[in-house]
């Protein structure tokens, strides 16, 4: 039974048509979403894992190990098992920085590119025999299907021109699923489908081969089972497998080729951003090995049964043509080439990734034109590097020249793999690893794997001291595999540990370390950057990625972050940047973004203000929402306490950076300013409209930490009182700083009522005293009238009409004096500032308290200049002036005297007012200009006078003081001391 070639090649191309047909009905979006992503497909995807080592040369390891195959499909069962320890992390980190490779974690993990490449070129070395085993499986099957099973015999002239037309073949189609999506950041639907549809197929051709066999050979289970009890040598053999150290070393090097091979990084991590899609392979894909596991065993031992001449690996084969069955042997062929095609098509393309990001455009090999599209140019150099991996795969394939069987090609590979094993476990668990010790120990671990392994695969001698020592460690010179890997792995551990110990560790690593270990991979920090809008990204940017696709990718974070093109945000350009970096990181790897986007886009050379973006580290403590537990969760309740007792305060808090940016905004600052936090949160400060803009502003330059008192006008004859207090946050003066502003309108309006109506009763004090004042030309004016009935002279007439109106203009002072005393400060925001003379301003006060003929009589005494001008509102300063006049008068003894003097200086006039009175106690001038503070006796006193009085000299722009005593003991007096701004008349003004 045989095909002829045409029939083998238009079955492979047909095949793969398949297989390009559900990728491209899957990126059409023609299969149902609930079918591509569903997580059973990410799950059966994972099966990549199991190419032609698990159709071919699992049957090899059968033979060779008895059950101790099995622990092929238990070291990747372990490690999905165990994903919450190693496999979660490294998704979280992926996932966050946009990472696609293990070259990519390595690299970001130690911040060097040299590690980057050192990882690719040791990955692309180790994976050839893993290349190499797929061709010659699927090679082999086709000689083997077309009658020609003498050409699986070494030769030194091997030239398998099939094994070429498999790989063109392969090219083709690795460069039509591969190249599509140029980044992580999406799952490649389509690539991800036809993986998943290929696990289907290699399933149920396996278990279709163990249905057939097992009822065709054995006439069903119960022959298998009377075969087994008469044919000892057949359950001698299984009953004998591998044990003791070499158990655990074959264990262990499955178990890292679970997530060190670069087919099954990619499908896991650069193909996946869901963790519940990982936790669904934490069972689910054990569940399929077990499937794929159970047909070994019957198919083994019904090659046994039939007896034949082929190698193990080709069991399957074997018993097609035992059975003269061309639909077994078609069944056995795609099994194979299911499982070999895929793996090539991933491994090459996470490969040629790796050599793209870490190889060519690092170091420039191939110059990135800026002039030409960069997806472009990148998809073409992503082909030829596929194109040059298969074709290294064959030429690998070649320079074996059969002289190693499929299994022990798979042991080669998953050797050499193991050596990365300590660089990913030290990722998130080993923060004094550096990248010394990491390359050192790569180089000497692949050394002793390249001397004693790799070397040995291509002909060359074996050290006869290896089966030596093979014996001695596992007591079998047969596992020389095992002791090279136990001596590659030591000497990768001697070197990686020691010199990480006795080597430093930069900063960047240390940060890097960090973030590998923290749960919240992202620490986001807030510093300052050198652009200021959105807009300046794509500018920068063109300079290394070209005009075109520099606007792509910001719009792209743009549209992935939900923000305007038109944004400011310190922090939302902070995040577009690590967008940016992370998109730029699955597209041309985490090493050629980092210096693409510290170049273009970089941060100042200071941070502004503290080192952490509190904001958005809140933000996304937040949006965690229930995922803590233990002491982090209790932890997290309390910051949510605090937050929340911050954020409902009924006074304004917000809190500012170094360099302007608005970190904190609670409800009542939304209250007092109009302005949600969602509008000003991660801005900078002069980005607030106005007022709240200048009047924040000038505050936090002022020396002041406390405004008791500032009026903000809103516009439309609207105010508001607000006082402000300011701190520094950690008591750092060039740290954030801390602003609170609470809203007084309430209280400044119920205070102006009490004044005025403190006015209103210093009113009716003076009443008695008005009326007297008034009684007397009133009299005179009624005696002049009743004898201007008496005279007829003019002259006379004229005379007395004169003191009428004399008395007139007396009565007419009297009222005009009464009246402005009792409309000053009515209303708030009535001040309005212009040049007054001081002198006259006095006079009208002492004229004012001397209606009042009851009070004690007193000498006041007004010593201002009479051209001194201050700069303020007559009628309020008139308040002054007959309140602080009124109390030293209440002060002082009768007879005593009332002084008024007045200087310049600076810009500034100096007025103090000094009584004879007993003085006021030193512990008692603190609380005088409280309201409803007094001295006086009860019913004598309000409290509200001097409290008036520091009110409008705070509106005048002024300050008061008091000073006590300042006269001899027997008349310690009281002096208050005033201070107004200077001032001049206009020049056009006019008596």
């Amino acid at each position: 039974m045989s095909f002829s070639l045409p029939e083998i090649l238009l079955a492979i191309v047909a095949y793969l048509l398949v297989l390009f047909l559900v990728a491209h009905l899957a990126e059409r979006g023609i299969l149902p979403r609930a079918i591509t992503h569903h997580p059973a497909t990410y799950v059966l995807s994972l099966a990549v894992i199991a190419g032609a080592m698990a159709s071919n040369a699992i049957f090899e390891l059968a033979y060779r190990y008895g059950y101790g195959f099995l622990l092929y499909y238990v070291g990747v069962v372990l490690m999905f098992l165990m994903a919450t320890l190693l496999l979660l992390p490294l998704l979280r980190l992926c996932r966050v920085y946009q990472l696609a490779s293990l070259a990519d974690v390595l690299t970001f993990r130690f911040r060097s590119h040299r590690v980057g490449a050192a990882v690719t070129v040791a990955m692309c070395l180790t994976l050839m025999p893993l290349l190499a085993l797929q061709i010659q499986a699927v090679a082999d099957s086709i000689h083997i299907l077309a009658g020609a099973p003498d050409r699986l015999m070494p030769s030194a002239q091997r030239q398998d021109t099939l094994a070429l037309m498999f790989c063109v073949i392969i090219i083709v189609f690795a460069i039509l699923f591969g190249t599509r999506n140029l980044t992580s950041e999406r799952r490649n639907i389509g690539l991800v489908t036809a993986v998943a549809f290929e696990s289907l197929v290699k399933l149920a051709a396996m278990l279709a081969m163990m249905w057939l066999a097992v009822n065709e050979i054995f006439g069903g289970f119960e022959g298998l089972n009377s075969w087994l009890a008469a044919t000892p040598e057949a359950r001698t053999l299984v009953e004998q497998p591998v044990a003791g150290d070499a158990a655990r070393v074959l264990l262990l090097v499955f178990f890292a080729g679970a997530v060190c091979m670069p087919h099954i990084f990619h499908m896991a991590f650069a193909e996946n951003k869901e963790s519940q899609d990982l936790r669904a392979a934490s069972w689910g894909l054990p569940l399929y090995l077990l499937l794929l596991a159970l047909p070994v065993l019957p198919l083994a031992w019904a090659g046994m049964r039939l007896g034949h001449d082929l190698p193990a690996g080709y069991t399957g084969l074997a018993i097609g043509i035992g059975l003269q069955s061309p639909g077994f042997a078609a069944l056995a062929f795609v099994a194979g080439l299911s499982a070999a095609s895929t793996a090539i098509i991933v491994a090459t393309l996470a490969l040629a990734n790796m050599c793209l990001n870490h190889l060519i455009l690092p170091r420039q090999l191939l110059q990135i034109r800026t002039d030409q599209s960069l997806y472009d140019q990148l998809k073409w150099l992503r082909r030829s590097l596929i194109t040059l991996l298969i074709f290294a795969g064959y030429g690998f394939f070649m320079a074996v020249n059969g002289k190693q069987s499929l299994a022990q090609l798979g042991l080669v590979a998953f050797t050499g793999t193991l050596q990365f094993l300590p660089g990913i476990v030290a990722t998130p668990y080993w923060a004094a690893a550096n990248r010394k010790g990491l390359i050192s120990g790569l180089v000497g671990g692949l050394a002793t794997w390249f001397l004693l392994l790799l070397l040995p695969a291509l002909g060359f001698p074996q050290p006869e001291w290896l089966a030596t020592l093979a014996a001695q460690w596992l007591s079998n010179q047969d596992h020389i595999w095992a002791a090279t890997s136990l001596a590659a792995l030591g000497v990768n551990l001697a070197l990686f540990v020691s010199i990480s110990l006795l080597s430093s560790t930069t900063e960047e690593e240390r940060v890097a370390a960090e973030i590998c270990s923290m749960d919240v991979l992202n620490r986001p920090s807030r510093r300052t950057l050198t652009v200021h809008s959105a807009r300046e990204f794509s500018e920068r940017l063109a300079t290394s990625l070209g005009e075109a696709t520099a606007r792509s990718e910001v719009a792209r974070a743009l549209e992935e972050l939900q923000f305007d093109e038109d944004e400011i945000r310190p922090y939302a350009l902070r995040r577009l940047r690590s967008r940016i970096e992370a998109n730029l990181s699955g597209l041309l790897g985490p090493a050629v973004a980092f210096s693409i986007v510290n170049r273009c886009i970089p941060f100042a050379a200071k941070p502004g203000g503290s080192t952490e973006d509190i904001f958005l580290i809140e933000r996304r403590l937040d949006q965690a929402g229930g995922q803590f537990t233990g002491l982090a969760a209790e932890l997290d309740n309390l910051r949510r306490h605090y937050r929340q007792t911050l954020d409902n305060l009924p006074i304004g808090v917000c809190s500012l950076a170094p360099d302007g940016e608005l970190l904190l905004w609670n409800r009542s600052m939304h209250r007092i300013t109009g302005i949600p936090s969602s509008a000003v949160l991660g801005s900078v400060l002069d980005s607030l409209p106005t007022p709240w803009r200048q009047i924040i502003g000038n505050f936090l330059r002022e020396d002041a930490d406390t405004i008791l008192k500032r009026e903000v006008a809103l516009g439309d004859g609207v105010s508001r009182w607000i006082s402000l207090h300011k701190a520094s946050a950690g008591g750092d003066p060039d740290g954030d700083q801390i602003l609170l502003i609470e809203d007084i309108s309430d209280y400044e309006r119920l205070e102006q009522e009490l004044l005025h109506s403190e006015r209103l009763a210093s009113i009716g004090r003076l009443a008695a005293g008005v009326a007297h004042e008034i009684g007397n030309p009133i009299t005179g004016i009624a005696c002049l009238a009743q004898n201007l009935e008496y005279v007829e002279d003019p002259s006379e007439v004229h005379e007395t009409a004169r003191d009428i109106l004399k008395q007139t203009g007396r009565v007419s002072r009297i009222v005009d004096s009464l009246v402005n005393f009792s409309h000053v400060g009515s209303g708030a925001g009535d001040t309005h500032l212009e040049p007054c003379n001081l002198a006259d301003c006095v006079d009208e006060a002492v004229h004012l308290l001397q209606l009042d003929h009851q009070a004690k009589p007193l000498h006041f005494d007004n010593h201002c200049n009479r051209e001194q001008l201050v700069l303020a509102d007559a009628q309020r300063l008139l308040q002054v002036f007959v309140n602080l006049l009124g109390n030293a008068r209440d002060a002082s003894e009768p007879g005593g005297r009332v002084q008024v003097r007045a200087g310049s200086s600076e810009g500034r006039v100096t007025i103090e007012v000094e009584d004879e009175g007993p003085g006021i106690p030193a512990e008692l001038q603190t609380q005088v200009f409280e309201p409803f503070f007094t001295t006086k006796e009860p019913g004598k006193g309000t409290g509200l006078g001097l409290a008036l009085v520091y009110s409008i000299m705070e509106d005048l722009g002024g300050s008061v003081q008091i000073q006590s005593p300042v006269g001899p003991p027997e008349h310690p007096g009281t002096r208050v001391i005033l201070q107004l701004p200077v001032s001049n008349y206009p020049r056009d003004f006019r008596l």
